[in-house]
């Protein structure tokens, strides 16, 4: 997208380029990521051991060349513009050479990207007042914020920002040996093998957890853990981000959005405005325009901090005489495992979504608890469906508020693989066809609609996993070796890791280890990002997506005539789909949010 905004907005208009159909550009870090391979140029060829890699020397080259001096003119050096020239010409021997080891991507892949393309040039609109008046309010509040700290702490902190001097006050403050103690505890993290303490914002979570569990009972430190909590929200720095990255001439921020950005499932992720992490706890239109008027009055906000957080989505608006319409597909990860399983028993699943039963209620209820433990059963759908043990389902719990105690954990583990054996069968299925796959080069495996392939000329053993609609994803780098788990050592699939970028002396890129929950998360995931994105591609004026929710903006004339379209698009599925039954929640609204 980059070079295509240089030819079309410079290389055309100021040096006679030809232009070029939209429809003939292709991305060679999109099909990095089709390929399971780190998406950045120099990662992947890094990734892949080529001899030839990016010129390190490139970030000077464009600091000294392609940056305006003081006076507007640009440094044209002879000796510096060869240079540049080299570089430049050594990232496309690069790229040809990635190109060459990797597979381009498919039709549909190729479509999807365009796609992409178009939904990031469309953009989405800000409202500049709400942000601008959002960074004031948050920059009183944090000054509020050091003043009250300095207080609490008679002078040792006094700014949010100080983790170094919180950390040692909090851990003055616990004054313990014990290393049971809950503070001490909820702080404690693990880097390389190595103890430490750290204030980072899962620790400070669940700290705040302990407050409002009555196990933290010093006043002073519980201040100033909530403090530091509400100092750190990272809401300030997401206004501060949208009006810089916001189009000067229309409040659009555009480019936001990066197919295949996970590579193990090509899920869509978000970049710059990164909308897909906005809270989803938020405030609706009606709330917003309220709590906008009280800013433009120089009203004082409740609890500044959290009311800013929950004006992000908010901040997304339409053009004038324009609405969004926003659907969102319903538990659509709970319903495409059970189908992809295509068994008798992951069929009876679907059928409580064809019923319009609650399956949260039931799948309590099928835990031998009652409907008042809803809670309790989402958390368990939603925790355990890919193998979570007792860890995963009590930390999703507490993003719920729900705290569990280990053996009732364990005992709603075992009753939700006991309430459903499909998918303990699946996770073992999968494992088991993946194996066989890479034992058996070129020949496919299959565990319910899914298939397994090993191709061993594709980037040093490509374990290809097919699915339906002739989607797939990629484990490159793929093989059997012995891996240590809390059984001991055993044969494991591992493949190279993508998204974890090694240390610059590291003489290997990651490998992550395949096991039969893995497995069904990605595949699972995967056909929910297949069914996104043929959405998208089969809808027009699609501004956004988040997660499972597409976003379009359409005149307010159309939003009726828009919405019944989408939501028919959303329910009925692509035709590779048959049997899956999606449902979706859509709404035409004046701001984003719930």
């Amino acid at each position: 997208e980059f070079d295509m905004g240089i030819w079309e907005a410079v290389g055309v208009p100021d040096y006679g380029f030809p232009k070029i159909d939209p429809d003939r550009w292709y991305c060679s870090s999109a099909q990095c990521r089709v390929n399971g391979l780190p998406a950045a140029l120099d990662d992947a060829a890094w990734a892949l051991k080529l001899k030839k890699r990016k010129d390190p020397r490139g970030k000077a080259l464009i600091k000294a060349l392609s940056l305006p001096q003081e006076d507007g003119t640009f440094n044209e050096d002879p000796e510096l513009m060869q240079e540049m020239y080299e570089y430049c010409l050594q990232d496309v021997l690069v790229t040809a050479d990635i190109m060459n080891r990797t597979r381009l991507m498919t039709q549909d892949e190729h479509a999807d990207w365009l796609a992409t393309v178009e939904m990031n040039l469309r953009g989405v609109k800000i409202d500049r007042q709400l942000a601008d008046l959002a960074q004031e309010y948050a920059a009183d509040e944090q000054e509020a914020i050091g003043e009250l700290l300095a207080e609490l702490t008679a002078g040792q902190i006094t700014k949010h920002t100080q983790t170094a001097r919180v950390r040692e006050w909090v851990l003055d403050r616990v004054f313990t040996d014990n290393e049971s103690d809950p503070v001490k505890e909820a702080m404690t993290v693990y880097k390389k093998g190595e103890k430490k303490y750290s204030l980072d914002k899962n620790v400070r979570r669940n700290l705040l957890a302990l407050i409002d569990e009555g196990h933290i009972v010093d006043d002073t430190l519980a201040e100033v853990i909530q403090l530091l909590d509400d100092g750190n929200k990272s809401s300030v720095a997401k206004f501060k981000r949208m009006v810089n990255l916001a189009d000067v001439e229309d409040d659009r921020v555009r480019g936001a959005f990066v197919f295949a950005g996970a590579g193990s499932t090509l899920r869509y992720t978000s970049r710059g405005l990164q909308l897909h992490n906005m809270r989803r706890d938020c405030f609706s239109p009606d709330e917003a325009e309220d709590i906008i008027q009280d800013m433009v009055d120089d009203y004082e906000l409740d609890n500044v901090m959290d009311t800013l957080s929950k004006m992000l989505r908010p901040a997304i608006i339409p053009e004038p005489g324009n609405a969004l319409i926003v659907s969102d597909w319903s538990a659509i990860e709970a319903r495409v495992m059970p189908w992809l399983v295509n068994t008798p028993a992951a069929e009876k699943k679907l059928d409580l979504f064809r019923r319009g039963v609650d399956v949260y209620i039931h799948s309590a209820e099928a835990m031998g608890l009652g409907p008042e433990d809803r809670q309790t059963g989402k958390v368990a759908e939603l925790a355990l469906g890919y193998q979570g043990g007792i860890k995963a389902f009590q930390a999703m719990a507490r993003n719920y508020g729900l705290t569990i105690p280990d053996a009732k954990a364990q005992r709603i583990v075992d009753q939700w693989r006991a309430a459903n054996p499909w998918a303990v069968a699946f996770w073992k299925d999968l494992e088991r066809a993946a194996k066989l796959a890479i034992g058996n080069p070129g020949k496919y495996y299959t565990a319910g609609r899914v298939s397994y392939v090993y191709i061993p000329e594709l980037i040093d053993g490509t374990l290809l996993c097919a699915l339906p609609g002739n989607n797939s994803i990629q484990y490159p780098k793929a093989k059997i070796e012995s891996v240590e788990t809390p059984f001991g050592m055993r044969p494991q699939i591992t493949a190279l890791k993508a998204s974890f970028k090694p240390k610059a002396d590291a003489k290997e890129w990651p490998r992550s280890t395949l096991y039969g929950g893995l497995l069904a998360e990605n595949v699972t995931q995967a056909m929910a990002a297949a069914i996104l994105r043929s959405t998208i591609r089969s809808m027009p004026d699609v501004i956004a997506h988040v997660h499972d929710e597409i976003v379009q903006e359409v005149p307010k004339h159309q939003a009726g005539t828009a919405i019944t379209l989408l939501t028919k698009a959303m329910t009925q599925g692509p035709d590779w789909a048959e049997g899956l039954p999606l449902n979706c929640e859509a709404q035409i609204l004046e701001r984003y949010g719930k």
